[in-house]
């Protein structure tokens, strides 16, 4: 399984719009391939209202280069990235980070 999680860092009005904003594009990119898509904020550690991480899996990094293939051609891509250049400074993707599972049997 790959896991890939995108580090969002913004003011808590930003971090509420990325919510909205992953809630309303959870049944696209499951539509993609995306397994389990999940925004995640932190309860302890660092970052507190300022972070949150969104989460999605996949069978393979073949699976995971489908969705991207997809993601990159669309139109929704497009305006996400005219949506996060407008919201900056209050709001940055921080990391994307495209992780397995070392010990999975």
């Amino acid at each position: 399984m790959i896991t890939v999680a995108t580090r969002w860092e913004g003011t808590p009005q930003a971090i509420h719009a990325v919510e909205a904003g992953s809630k309303a594009a959870k049944p696209q990119h499951e539509a993609w391939g995306a397994k389990n898509p999940r925004l995640m904020r932190p309860v302890t550690g660092s970052g507190g209202l300022e972070v949150a991480l969104y989460v999605t899996d996949f069978d393979s990094m073949e699976e995971y280069g489908r969705f991207w293939d997809q993601v990159s051609a669309s139109e929704w891509y497009v305006q996400l990235q005219k949506d996060v250049a407008a919201a900056h400074p209050e709001l940055r993707m921080a990391e994307q980070m495209i992780m397995y599972n070392a010990i999975a049997e």
